[in-house]
Protein backbone atom coordinates (compact mmCIF):
# COMPACT_ATOMS: atom_id res chain seq x y z
CA UNK A 1 0.00 0.00 0.00
CA UNK A 2 1.43 3.05 -0.83
CA UNK A 3 0.13 5.34 2.16
CA UNK A 4 1.26 2.60 4.79
CA UNK A 5 4.66 2.68 3.18
CA UNK A 6 5.17 6.35 3.07
CA UNK A 7 3.93 6.86 6.63
CA UNK A 8 5.70 4.00 8.32
CA UNK A 9 8.88 5.79 6.48
CA UNK A 10 8.18 8.72 8.25
CA UNK A 11 7.12 7.16 11.68
CA UNK A 12 10.68 5.39 11.69
CA UNK A 13 12.47 8.68 11.04
CA UNK A 14 10.59 10.33 13.52
CA UNK A 15 9.41 13.32 11.23
CA UNK A 16 6.61 15.40 11.78
CA UNK A 17 4.10 15.81 8.74
CA UNK A 18 3.44 19.22 8.82
CA UNK A 19 7.09 20.11 8.73
CA UNK A 20 7.21 17.85 5.84
CA UNK A 21 4.50 19.66 4.64
CA UNK A 22 6.02 23.45 5.16
CA UNK A 23 9.43 22.16 3.50
CA UNK A 24 7.79 20.41 0.33
CA UNK A 25 5.25 23.99 0.24
CA UNK A 26 2.58 20.71 -0.14
CA UNK A 27 -0.64 20.92 1.82
CA UNK A 28 -0.61 19.45 5.21
CA UNK A 29 -4.20 17.53 4.30
CA UNK A 30 -3.17 16.64 1.00
CA UNK A 31 0.08 14.69 2.89
CA UNK A 32 -2.44 13.21 5.22
CA UNK A 33 -4.92 12.06 2.38
CA UNK A 34 -1.64 9.95 0.33
CA UNK A 35 -1.04 8.25 3.80
CA UNK A 36 -4.40 7.32 4.47
CA UNK A 37 -4.98 6.37 1.30
CA UNK A 38 -8.13 8.79 0.95
CA UNK A 39 -7.02 9.60 -2.53
CA UNK A 40 -10.37 11.19 -3.62
CA UNK A 41 -9.84 14.16 -1.11
CA UNK A 42 -6.77 15.10 -3.50
CA UNK A 43 -6.52 16.87 -6.90
CA UNK A 44 -6.45 15.94 -10.18
CA UNK A 45 -4.05 12.35 -10.91
CA UNK A 46 -1.14 14.51 -12.31
CA UNK A 47 -0.69 16.62 -9.58
CA UNK A 48 -1.18 13.56 -7.04
CA UNK A 49 1.55 11.52 -8.79
CA UNK A 50 4.12 14.85 -8.54
CA UNK A 51 2.82 14.73 -4.49
CA UNK A 52 3.54 11.07 -3.89
CA UNK A 53 7.28 11.73 -5.80
CA UNK A 54 8.42 14.88 -3.88
CA UNK A 55 6.98 12.63 -0.51
CA UNK A 56 8.94 9.99 -1.42
CA UNK A 57 12.20 11.71 -2.35
CA UNK A 58 12.19 13.40 0.64
CA UNK A 59 11.28 10.75 3.20
CA UNK A 60 14.79 8.63 0.75
CA UNK A 61 12.07 6.31 -0.85
CA UNK A 62 12.42 5.24 -4.76
CA UNK A 63 9.70 7.10 -6.51
CA UNK A 64 8.82 4.32 -9.12
CA UNK A 65 8.02 1.73 -6.03
CA UNK A 66 5.68 4.23 -4.28
CA UNK A 67 3.92 5.47 -8.01
CA UNK A 68 3.39 1.76 -8.61
CA UNK A 69 1.78 1.10 -5.46
CA UNK A 70 -0.44 3.82 -6.25
CA UNK A 71 -1.33 2.80 -9.50
CA UNK A 72 -2.18 -0.77 -8.43
CA UNK A 73 -4.17 0.45 -5.73
CA UNK A 74 -6.33 2.92 -7.84
CA UNK A 75 -6.35 0.21 -11.08
CA UNK A 76 -6.25 -3.08 -10.20
CA UNK A 77 -5.02 -5.17 -13.14
CA UNK A 78 -6.60 -7.86 -15.07
CA UNK A 79 -5.82 -11.54 -13.67
CA UNK A 80 -3.77 -12.91 -15.97
CA UNK A 81 -4.60 -16.02 -17.91
CA UNK A 82 -2.39 -18.89 -16.77
CA UNK A 83 0.46 -19.40 -20.07
CA UNK A 84 0.65 -22.87 -21.15
CA UNK A 85 3.55 -24.97 -20.25
CA UNK A 86 6.58 -24.74 -22.07
CA UNK A 87 7.40 -28.10 -22.50
CA UNK A 88 3.59 -29.53 -23.88
CA UNK A 89 3.93 -26.34 -26.07
CA UNK A 90 7.24 -27.85 -27.46
CA UNK A 91 5.86 -31.34 -27.79
CA UNK A 92 3.29 -30.27 -29.90
CA UNK A 93 4.92 -27.66 -32.15
CA UNK A 94 7.38 -31.18 -32.50
CA UNK A 95 4.69 -33.28 -33.45
CA UNK A 96 3.60 -31.08 -36.00
CA UNK A 97 6.87 -30.85 -37.81
CA UNK A 98 7.36 -34.81 -37.89
CA UNK A 99 4.09 -35.28 -39.26
CA UNK A 100 4.38 -34.31 -42.90
CA UNK A 101 7.54 -36.05 -43.19
CA UNK A 102 5.60 -39.51 -41.48
CA UNK A 103 3.15 -39.12 -44.08
CA UNK A 104 5.68 -39.15 -47.50
CA UNK A 105 7.59 -41.95 -46.17
CA UNK A 106 4.27 -44.27 -45.55
CA UNK A 107 3.17 -42.82 -49.38
CA UNK A 108 6.27 -44.26 -50.70
CA UNK A 109 6.26 -47.44 -48.88
CA UNK A 110 2.68 -48.15 -50.15
CA UNK A 111 3.68 -47.22 -53.24
CA UNK A 112 6.41 -49.57 -53.77
CA UNK A 113 4.37 -52.71 -51.98
CA UNK A 114 2.05 -51.92 -54.81
CA UNK A 115 4.54 -52.03 -57.85
CA UNK A 116 6.04 -54.94 -56.42
CA UNK A 117 3.15 -56.77 -56.17
CA UNK A 118 1.72 -55.52 -59.84
CA UNK A 119 5.08 -56.70 -61.02
CA UNK A 120 5.31 -60.45 -59.52
CA UNK A 121 2.77 -62.33 -61.48
CA UNK A 122 4.45 -61.06 -64.86
CA UNK A 123 7.62 -63.07 -63.56
CA UNK A 124 5.32 -65.89 -62.85
CA UNK A 125 3.92 -66.56 -66.40
CA UNK A 126 7.96 -66.40 -67.59
CA UNK A 127 8.57 -70.12 -68.48
CA UNK A 128 9.59 -71.82 -71.63
CA UNK A 129 6.02 -73.83 -72.72
CA UNK A 130 8.18 -77.02 -73.99
CA UNK A 131 9.42 -77.64 -70.20
CA UNK A 132 6.82 -79.23 -67.53
CA UNK A 133 4.95 -77.80 -64.81
CA UNK A 134 7.51 -76.00 -62.68
CA UNK A 135 8.54 -77.99 -59.66
CA UNK A 136 9.00 -76.76 -55.95
CA UNK A 137 12.59 -75.91 -56.75
CA UNK A 138 11.58 -73.65 -59.63
CA UNK A 139 8.82 -71.77 -57.86
CA UNK A 140 11.57 -71.17 -54.98
CA UNK A 141 13.26 -67.83 -56.82
CA UNK A 142 9.51 -66.60 -57.51
CA UNK A 143 9.01 -67.22 -53.62
CA UNK A 144 11.85 -65.05 -53.01
CA UNK A 145 11.11 -62.44 -55.04
CA UNK A 146 7.73 -62.50 -53.35
CA UNK A 147 9.25 -62.09 -50.33
CA UNK A 148 11.75 -59.47 -50.86
CA UNK A 149 9.38 -56.16 -50.54
CA UNK A 150 8.15 -57.27 -47.15
CA UNK A 151 11.79 -58.27 -46.31
CA UNK A 152 12.57 -54.59 -47.57
CA UNK A 153 10.08 -53.05 -45.19
CA UNK A 154 11.31 -54.94 -41.82
CA UNK A 155 14.92 -53.75 -42.59
CA UNK A 156 13.22 -50.04 -42.65
CA UNK A 157 14.14 -49.41 -46.36
CA UNK A 158 10.69 -47.63 -46.70
CA UNK A 159 9.03 -47.64 -43.55
CA UNK A 160 9.27 -43.70 -41.57
CA UNK A 161 11.48 -43.16 -39.00
CA UNK A 162 9.77 -42.96 -35.78
CA UNK A 163 9.50 -39.73 -34.52
CA UNK A 164 11.87 -37.93 -32.47
CA UNK A 165 11.27 -37.71 -28.47
CA UNK A 166 10.27 -34.23 -27.04
CA UNK A 167 13.00 -32.39 -25.49
CA UNK A 168 12.94 -31.03 -21.74
CA UNK A 169 11.21 -32.98 -18.65
CA UNK A 170 9.16 -31.83 -16.15
CA UNK A 171 11.65 -32.42 -13.86
CA UNK A 172 14.51 -30.03 -15.42
CA UNK A 173 12.03 -27.01 -14.63
CA UNK A 174 13.47 -24.70 -11.65
CA UNK A 175 11.11 -23.28 -9.17
CA UNK A 176 10.78 -20.37 -6.99
CA UNK A 177 8.46 -20.14 -4.12
CA UNK A 178 8.33 -16.79 -2.14
CA UNK A 179 7.12 -15.66 1.20
CA UNK A 180 6.19 -12.37 2.13
CA UNK A 181 7.13 -10.76 5.74
CA UNK A 182 6.51 -7.29 4.81
CA UNK A 183 4.33 -4.81 2.24
CA UNK A 184 6.95 -5.08 -1.07
CA UNK A 185 6.72 -4.18 -4.81
CA UNK A 186 8.32 -7.05 -6.83
CA UNK A 187 8.59 -6.61 -10.88
CA UNK A 188 9.51 -10.86 -12.02
CA UNK A 189 10.45 -11.82 -15.59
CA UNK A 190 10.35 -15.58 -16.51
CA UNK A 191 12.25 -16.98 -19.43
CA UNK A 192 13.33 -13.79 -20.64
CA UNK A 193 9.63 -13.58 -21.60
CA UNK A 194 7.00 -13.46 -20.08
CA UNK A 195 6.93 -10.14 -16.71
CA UNK A 196 4.40 -9.92 -13.47
CA UNK A 197 4.21 -6.67 -11.67
CA UNK A 198 2.97 -7.12 -8.67
CA UNK A 199 2.62 -5.21 -5.46
CA UNK A 200 2.78 -7.82 -2.11
CA UNK A 201 1.33 -8.18 1.36
CA UNK A 202 2.67 -9.77 4.29
CA UNK A 203 1.23 -13.15 4.96
CA UNK A 204 1.11 -13.77 0.99
CA UNK A 205 2.77 -16.60 -0.68
CA UNK A 206 3.39 -17.70 -4.31
CA UNK A 207 4.79 -20.39 -6.37
CA UNK A 208 6.56 -20.29 -9.98
CA UNK A 209 8.18 -22.52 -12.70
CA UNK A 210 10.76 -21.86 -15.33
CA UNK A 211 12.86 -23.75 -18.19
CA UNK A 212 15.40 -20.92 -18.16
CA UNK A 213 15.30 -18.91 -14.99
CA UNK A 214 14.29 -15.60 -12.99
CA UNK A 215 14.86 -11.95 -13.18
CA UNK A 216 13.73 -9.97 -10.19
CA UNK A 217 13.69 -6.31 -9.17
CA UNK A 218 12.38 -6.85 -5.26
CA UNK A 219 11.55 -2.97 -3.99
CA UNK A 220 12.08 -3.94 -0.05
CA UNK A 221 14.49 -6.31 -0.26
CA UNK A 222 14.07 -7.13 3.15
CA UNK A 223 10.48 -7.75 2.54
CA UNK A 224 9.99 -11.35 1.17
CA UNK A 225 12.11 -14.69 1.65
CA UNK A 226 12.89 -17.08 -1.38
CA UNK A 227 13.48 -20.86 -1.72
CA UNK A 228 14.79 -21.34 -5.15
CA UNK A 229 14.76 -24.99 -6.41
CA UNK A 230 13.97 -26.41 -3.08
CA UNK A 231 17.04 -24.35 -1.61
CA UNK A 232 15.78 -21.97 0.81
CA UNK A 233 17.97 -18.80 0.38
CA UNK A 234 16.51 -16.69 2.89
CA UNK A 235 15.97 -12.94 2.89
CA UNK A 236 17.72 -11.42 0.35
CA UNK A 237 18.40 -7.82 1.43
CA UNK A 238 18.10 -5.52 4.06
CA UNK A 239 14.70 -3.30 4.48
CA UNK A 240 13.48 -0.50 2.16
CA UNK A 241 16.50 -1.61 -0.31
CA UNK A 242 15.58 -2.28 -4.05
CA UNK A 243 17.64 -5.27 -5.18
CA UNK A 244 18.42 -7.14 -8.24
CA UNK A 245 18.80 -10.55 -8.47
CA UNK A 246 19.11 -13.09 -11.33
CA UNK A 247 18.35 -16.79 -10.64
CA UNK A 248 20.33 -19.16 -11.34
CA UNK A 249 22.20 -17.31 -13.59
CA UNK A 250 23.64 -14.84 -10.76
CA UNK A 251 24.72 -15.98 -7.22
CA UNK A 252 24.94 -12.01 -6.05
CA UNK A 253 22.60 -9.31 -5.72
CA UNK A 254 23.33 -6.20 -6.65
CA UNK A 255 21.14 -3.66 -4.59
CA UNK A 256 20.06 0.16 -6.05
CA UNK A 257 20.02 2.56 -3.29
CA UNK A 258 17.51 4.99 -3.97
CA UNK A 259 18.63 8.52 -5.79
CA UNK A 260 17.64 11.82 -4.14
CA UNK A 261 17.21 14.58 -6.57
Amino acid sequence: MPGEILRKRREESGQDLKKIAHTLKIRYDYLKAIEDEEFEKLPVEVYVKGYIRDYAKFLKIDPEIILKAYSLKTSPPVPEKTPPVASAIKTKKTAIKYFPVVIIFLAIAVAYILSSLNSTPKKQIIAPTEKPAPTVQQAQPVQEKEKTPEVAVKEGKTMPPSPQKSEGKPGEEHTLEISVTDTTWLLMKIDDAESKDMLLNPGESLKFSAKQGFSLKIGNAGGIRLIFDGKDMGIPGEKDKVLNLNLPADKTANPETPRSE
